[in-house]
């Protein structure tokens, strides 16, 4: 990937990186993150910077009023609990359940209605209009989003078995 300058090149100065000597994490008891920095506590909210190719690196962190306390360079800036703590609530923000197995997929009237098998057991779900609700990530990967907003994603295609890559490959 490129380096740090190509990166960052077009954003201007001031970026503030958080890491363990000038940031402290901890979860609330009712299950809140919050961020100490600058002697100043306040609800912290994670958005990654690069989801797909960098998870555990530039990593945003926004109060409650979405204004930007700083950005985590990468997760491995953190001690073991710290980074515990930041990787679970990245990983319940960009959940999604991984398709390993296409069962059904019916189409009618603009919405498609699927029946697969994930990571989390069998799951049905409606897409309205699929053409747009299907993000190609890679070659090999793509991200579904429902009709409730919940994602589903295809890890690789070419590990699909054949019925399940007949019954999606129109749609892609």
């Amino acid at each position: 990937m490129s380096n740090e300058k190509e990166l960052f090149a077009e954003i201007p100065n001031g970026i503030k990186y958080l890491n363990k000597e000038n940031a402290v994490f901890e979860m609330s008891e009712n299950g809140f993150l919050f961020v100490t920095a600058d002697g100043e506590k306040s609800r912290a909210v994670l958005h990654r910077a690069f989801p797909y190719d960098m998870p555990d690196e530039y990593i945003s962190v926004l109060n409650e009023k979405n204004e930007e306390k700083g950005m985590i360079r990468a997760l491995a800036d953190f001690d073991d609990v710290t980074r515990e703590i930041l990787s679970a609530e990245l990983e319940r923000k960009y959940f999604y359940f991984h398709i390993k197995k296409i069962k059904t997929l019916k189409d009618n009237r603009g919405f498609t209605y699927w029946t697969c098998d994930t990571d989390c057991g069998e799951v049905t779900f409606t897409v309205q209009d699929t053409f747009r609700s299907i993000t190609k990530i890679s070659d090999d990967k793509i991200m579904i989003q429902d009709v409730d907003g919940c994602r589903y994603g295809i890890d690789s295609l070419e590990a699909l078995d054949k019925k399940s890559m007949r019954k999606i490959e129109l749609y892609l």
